[in-house]
């Protein structure tokens, strides 16, 4: 009995290396071996307890580790997220930015379009009345011509009358010195007649109806000639007019063919520049058509944005929460790795 009492005193103590050999009564048997058994029981479930309390030890560091490494990661994910979403929002804004800048820009193309166009027509209306102008100054230019060659006619014909004229004062002169040449004729025949008496009266007034009629001719080829004269300075005069008139509508000529031509670029100038104004017009039509896509574009990218900054505020809000439950999983495993080594040191008492 009292090496069954010595055994429970270390069983109790913590001793469970001493094997308890007691013989005796079999009721002292019975008690040795109940004894022996809770011994062994007690051996083997400190020996578990103390595996199993070294694992959950060494889980719960590595879990503490992991947690910890997780948690710090969490943080991380969770300030590089919410710096991405800083970063989104600014995204976001400069988006919206965009898109009222891109929204300005279209529609001041779409100005631009409405005025090229109104330019283009003008342009259009200015080449048709510049095209026009050329035709009526063409026409000029015929007509000027055609004044041209009758000027010129009308000159040549009032020179021809000044030369006529001059024929016409000569055979004038030549009438003048016949009747004068008449006249001296008639004089000298009424001498004569006189002369011969009665004899050559008859004779006498036939020869002063000769002189009579000679004087008449006398005086007719002298008024004759002041007409002549008055004629031939009005046509020296009008061959002067007629000169001047025709070296006017000469210069006028070169003056119309000089605008003529000045015009004629100018048509083609217009032209040109009605035909870029064409183009220019079909390209800024195609850079609206361009804006409006770039608009429509540059709003799904907005919409893309917002739903971006909305998932990254979601997945934010996810990573904090990931990261709160990844340190209590850490502070947990810490308990726990406190359990254990309480475990720990509470077997350490059993020897085994």
């Amino acid at each position: 009995m009292q090496q069954l009492a010595d055994s429970a005193e270390k069983i109790a103590a913590g001793d469970l290396t001493k094997r308890i050999e007691v013989t005796g009564a079999l009721e002292v048997n019975q008690l040795s071996h109940a004894l022996t058994d809770m011994q062994n029981n007690l051996r083997e479930i400190s020996k578990q307890i103390m595996e199993s309390s070294e694992q959950v030890a060494a889980s719960s560091q590595q879990l503490t580790a992991s947690a910890d490494q997780s948690a710090q990661a969490a943080n991380q994910v969770a300030s590089t997220i919410a710096e991405v979403a800083n970063g989104t929002q600014m995204q976001l804004n400069a988006v919206d930015h965009t898109v009222a800048v891109v929204e300005q820009m279209s529609a001041g193309i779409q100005q631009v379009a409405a005025k090229t166009n109104e330019v283009a027509n003008a342009t259009g209306s200015t080449a048709a009345a510049a095209n026009q102008g050329g035709d009526s100054i063409k026409t000029a230019m015929s007509q000027m011509a055609n004044i041209e060659k009758a000027v010129t006619y009308s000159a040549d014909v009032v020179s021809k009358l000044g030369q006529r004229s001059q024929e016409i004062g000569q055979i004038v002169d030549t009438i003048s010195g016949i009747a004068g040449q008449t006249n001296l004729l008639a004089l000298n025949a009424a001498i004569e007649a006189a002369r011969a008496g009665e004899l050559g009266r008859g004779f006498a007034v036939v020869a002063d109806e000769v002189r009579k009629l000679a004087e008449q001719s006398q005086e007719a080829a002298k008024h004759i000639a002041e007409l002549i004269g008055e004629v031939r300075g009005d046509t020296d005069n009008a061959i002067t007019a007629m000169n001047e008139g025709t070296n006017q509508v000469r210069l006028g000529s070169e003056v119309v063919n000089t605008a003529g031509k000045a015009f004629g670029d100018v048509v083609v100038h217009i032209n040109n520049i009605s035909a870029k104004v064409r183009d220019i017009s079909g390209e800024i039509e195609q850079m609206a058509s361009g804006s409006q896509q770039i608009v429509s574009s540059v709003r799904d990218i907005d919409d893309i944005s917002k739903a971006a900054a909305e998932q990254t505020e979601t997945v934010s809000a996810a990573t904090e929460e990931q990261s709160a439950a990844m340190e209590e999983i850490a502070a947990s495993s810490q308990s726990l790795s406190r359990m254990a080594e309480q475990l720990q040191q509470a077997v350490r008492r059993f020897k085994i």
